[in-house]
């Protein structure tokens, strides 16, 4: 090959059509390759299939879909229909369905050659699926007429400029022909984990481009596959956007925002951390507040408390909400995660972040996120990491709540260790008894770039608006929970001198 044969430009993607899965591709099929689709029955194989072929018809190309020993193009398409990519004008006009079983059966794989040929010819097609490459396989006198078979059609596909998927079973031995000769694997799969099933997908081999590496979740809903690509695959390096310390977002609480030097640190990440009932919720709706008041946008992301009951709550204690709420300024976003899967989550709320650009957010509760049934607890440290790379990177000021196991005690316990070393702020809020009463009270634990004063303060939450106070007395078991004041000691008493004896004279008795 001499260099007039190199190629001068890169060769041009094809969308896949679906969610997600053009991110591990690295941008997209390549054009004229042939990929190797594998997964057990059920695994989403054929879905994946037809909704290639319908987002390919959308930019104006034909499709051909090829069965082999499958379900019938009438059930298929019936079960289909109900999805949201099925367009049925498009069967039978720039969309082809063709069974290969009769061709197959009758004049092997060289008939089904000439009739894939045949078939990508007539009907202009640029996107090409065959529905049971195994039944092929099966077919095939040797495993060299199998190759070969493969190798042909590569070679077509390249030439021709159709794209084309291949849906087989599980792969079982990677050094199999079919799985060498093809451009790439793509591995569908469910696993169980606890009750639930989550299903994986995985780039194995991808020729002439990078691909997202490892394993990532994806759904099959009335849209078709959407994928999720792992968060710390997409954000592994740190953001290049680093906090301002000259330029400060404060909450708008005089007595908090003097412990923190005048607010956070713009484009930082807090943990509002403590137990059950502390405030966490009100004092992150109040930094919302504050920066709406000031024209920002700013965007709530919570998982048990709708809008409505939101903004009842914070007028209890002085805010108005509902004013910044109609002006646009302050959004809240409420969704149920007790069956969803964290890259799920948060690539909702990324895709949030992104339609509103917010300057300021606060996501009301970690635990939803990284504590469900579906979520291995290994990623934990490095998920959070990657979430607040994806969050400053956005240039945003985010705020994130976690609680406590316990309402009181002297112990601590947090579910999610570690994650206190890589926030940049950490503010503790908790209840502590003191003559018999449970007060809440405020400590700035960790300030990066701040000034800040550790020491604990009283924190109310009244009708007024809430209010951060005078310290404690005494610094004994500042962080058990007893904090106590100290005693006054008794002053001392000069001892009064006692009138001295008479000596004794000798020999008296």
């Amino acid at each position: 090959m001499s260099e007039e044969d190199i190629p001068s430009e890169p060769v041009p993607r094809v969308p896949s059509g679906i969610h997600g899965l053009d991110t591990l591709l690295g941008g997209g099929w390549l054009h004229g390759g042939t990929y190797i689709v594998t997964g057990a029955p059920g695994t989403g194989k054929t879905v994946l299939g037809n909704q290639f072929c319908f987002a390919a018809l959308e930019g104006g190309t034909r499709a051909v879909y090829v069965t082999v020993l499958s379900e019938s193009h009438g059930q298929m398409l019936a079960h289909l229909q109900p999805m949201q990519f099925f367009h049925r004008e498009a069967v039978g006009k720039t969309l082809h369905y063709i069974s290969a079983y009769a061709t197959l059966k009758a004049e092997g794989l060289a008939g089904l050659s000439r009739l894939l040929f045949r078939s990508v010819r007539e009907y202009g097609a640029q996107v090409l699926v065959i529905d049971g490459l195994a039944a092929l396989e099966e077919y095939a006198e040797t495993r060299r007429m199998f190759r070969e078979f493969i190798h042909s059609l590569c070679v077509h596909n390249a030439l021709a400029g159709c794209t084309a998927l291949l849906l087989t079973g599980p792969q079982e031995d990677a050094s199999d022909p079919k799985f060498t000769t093809v451009d790439g694997i793509v591995a569908l799969e469910t696993e169980r984990r606890g009750l639930q099933c989550v299903r994986g997908i995985e780039i194995q081999k991808f020729r002439g481009g990078e691909q997202l590496s490892g394993k990532h979740a994806f759904h099959i809903t009335g849209e078709g596959l959407r994928v999720f690509p792992r968060l710390e695959a997409l954000y592994a390096a740190p953001a290049e956007t680093v906090p301002e310390p000259g330029r400060r977002k404060p909450f708008g609480l005089s007595g908090l925002d003097a412990l923190i030097d005048g607010g956070l640190v713009e484009h930082s990440s807090t943990l509002l951390f403590g137990s059950p009932g502390s405030g966490k919720t009100l004092l992150g709706l109040h930094f919302l507040a504050q920066g709406a008041q000031q024209g920002e946008s700013c965007l709530y992301y919570g998982f048990t408390e709708t809008a409505p009951r939101l903004v009842a709550k914070a007028a209890q204690v002085g805010m108005e909400l509902e004013p910044l709420r109609t002006r646009g300024l302050l959004r809240f976003e409420t969704r149920g995660a007790l069956e969803s899967l964290p890259d799920a989550l948060v690539d909702d709320l990324l895709t949030q972040v992104d339609r509103h650009r917010p300057q300021r957010l606060l996501i009301d509760g970690l635990e939803p996120i990284v504590l469900g049934g579906a979520f291995e607890r290994h990623r934990t440290s490095s998920f959070l990491t990657a979430l607040t790379h994806a969050l400053r990177e956005r240039r945003i000021t985010s705020v994130m709540t976690q609680q406590t196991h316990l309402l009181f005690g002297p112990e601590l316990h947090t579910p999610l260790e570690g994650f206190e070393a890589i926030i940049d702020n950490l503010l503790f809020l908790r209840f502590v008894e003191l003559r018999s009463q449970l007060h809440r009270t405020l400590s700035v634990l960790k300030m990066r770039e701040s000034v800040s004063h550790p020491a604990m303060h009283l924190f109310a939450i009244t009708s007024q608006g809430l209010d951060v106070t005078q310290t404690f007395e005494s610094a004994e078991a500042v962080l058990t929970g007893q904090p106590s004041p100290l005693t006054p000691r008794p002053k001392r008493t000069k001892r009064k001198s006692l009138p001295k004896r008479p000596a004794r004279r000798r020999g008296s008795s």
